[in-house]
């Protein structure tokens, strides 16, 4: 887990994470979302830290059983909650912590953001929901985005950085 406190603060603009950025950090410890941190003010929405949050409980499920499956990992948060508990904690840590401290902005989505989505959509052959991310930083002006998915360089609004 992340100690906040510790972690210079140091903006120099804003980037979005991306949910695969959130899901590396909680599942395997990997670095770069506390590299973001030191050097950039974080922005994300709300349907990132869903799916980031779906996607860890649904690797947790796959540890546990040895396959996946959302009527799985339905059954298992029902019947199995306390291994699930690690990943509640960080979430409810993660989100808490970094907006209390100003480190992190969710942005709302808008009637406006979903709309555009759509065009946004077929016009760089994005799924749904990296669409609306994609509309979400154009409608809020920004241009960066951490992300492990490739998908993302295909936009030609957005800057990807190299993790």
């Amino acid at each position: 887990m992340i100690s906040f406190t510790k972690l210079r603060w140091n903006f120099l603009n804003e980037v979005f994470v991306d949910s695969s950025v959130i899901v590396a950090h909680c599942m395997v410890g990997n670095k770069s979302f506390e590299r973001l941190l030191e050097l950039y003010k974080i922005c994300t929405s709300p349907n990132v830290i869903e799916e980031a949050f779906y996607k860890c409980l649904y690797l947790k499920t796959e540890s546990i059983e040895g396959k996946g499956g959302k009527y799985l990992l339905r059954d298992d948060y029902i019947r199995k909650k306390e291994y699930y508990e690690e990943i509640v904690d960080y979430f409810n840590v993660l989100i808490r912590e970094l907006v209390e401290a100003e480190s992190l902005k969710v942005l709302p989505i808008t009637d406006e953001i979903v709309l555009h989505s759509i065009e946004v959509s077929w016009k760089y052959s994005l799924l749904p929901n990296d669409a609306l991310i994609a509309a979400t930083c154009k409608h809020y002006g920004i241009r960066k985005i951490a992300t492990f998915d490739e998908d993302f360089k295909r936009v030609d609004f957005l800057e990807v950085l190299e993790l």
